[in-house]
């Protein structure tokens, strides 16, 4: 009986503190520089640049056709507007790299400066909190039948805990693989820049756009540390009047047998809601982030 109960305390303990280092692991990662940047770029020089000068003139006669229907005589001042974009883009595809990630830095010192600040309880520490709880609860029970009704009752929630924890990390790597893919692709953006309002003024709407949805993703990093903090500010909460009222139910003097199984499932129950609150607004945090700067 003592191995199956240390059994159900170690999957809770690995679930919890797993959790945990899931956590960490995520917040590390979304601090994390591109350290590979410079391979993106030859990556990006090798892929996507020997298609820039082809879509750039495509462009340019896509706006001389748009002009000469508009116009009866095609004036040298639209021949010079015309030229000055050519110019433009061909200038914005050798320095977009730099720029996105001089964007990137900006939202890194952001998130460092975030991870450095302490609000409310420590969110790494939340599982390993009610852990500890748990543990002295388990030792309390006694019976082969609460062991297994115990076991059976949180399989699920123990199973989900860990789920959450590695949705958060791939939410955290996938963000990172979105930011390597927007700095391969950028030049190709950036060759659509001289179409304009067809009348050889204005700019292309997709660059501005591209350039916005890089700056919502490098924004959604600094969300998602956001809610990291609040979360450790709300649900610490939420867990801790868990572990109280636990604690209250078992040390009654006449607190039955069954008060410890029952404390422990709640305390696994209020984990569980934490984490599911913390994945829903992870994943709300990119379409915040493209609301704020009007990514459509």
């Amino acid at each position: 009986m003592n191995a199956l109960r240390d059994q159900v305390g170690n999957q809770i303990s690995n679930a919890f503190t797993g959790f945990d280092d899931m956590i960490q692991n995520s917040s590390t990662v979304l601090g994390h520089g591109l350290d590979s940047f410079d391979q993106a770029v030859t990556l990006s020089n090798t892929i996507a640049n020997p298609f820039c000068d082809i879509l750039i003139a495509i462009c340019i006669l896509i706006e001389i056709a748009q002009v000469a229907s508009k116009v009866d005589v095609i004036k040298w001042e639209h021949g010079l507007k015309l030229l000055v974009k050519m110019v433009f883009a061909k200038l914005c595809i050798n320095i977009v790299p730099h720029l996105l990630l001089a964007c990137y830095l900006q939202a890194g010192k952001w998130i460092d400066d975030l991870g450095n600040m302490t609000i409310g309880s420590d969110v790494m520490n939340l599982g390993s909190t009610a852990n500890d709880q748990i543990s002295g609860l388990l030792t309390k029970v006694k019976s082969f039948w609460a062991i297994i009704g115990l076991f059976l009752s949180v399989f699920i929630v123990v199973l989900a805990i860990k789920i959450c924890g590695l949705v958060v990390s791939v939410m955290a790597f996938g963000r990172m693989f979105e930011l390597y893919v927007y700095v391969v692709i950028s030049p190709l953006p950036c060759a659509f820049l001289p179409l304009g309002n067809g009348d050889g003024t204005g700019f292309s709407h997709l660059t501005a756009k591209f350039f916005r949805g890089f700056g919502a993703v490098c924004l959604q990093g600094v969300m998602m540390l956001i809610c990291l903090k609040i979360f450790g500010l709300l649900m610490s909460a939420a867990v801790n009047t868990a572990i109280q009222a636990g604690v209250k139910a078992t040390e009654a003097a006449n607190a039955p047998a069954s008060a410890y199984t029952v404390a422990v499932g709640d305390l696994c129950f209020a984990l569980l809601l934490a984490c599911i609150v913390l994945v829903m607004s992870l994943v709300k945090c990119g379409g915040w982030a493209k609301s704020v700067l009007d990514v459509g």
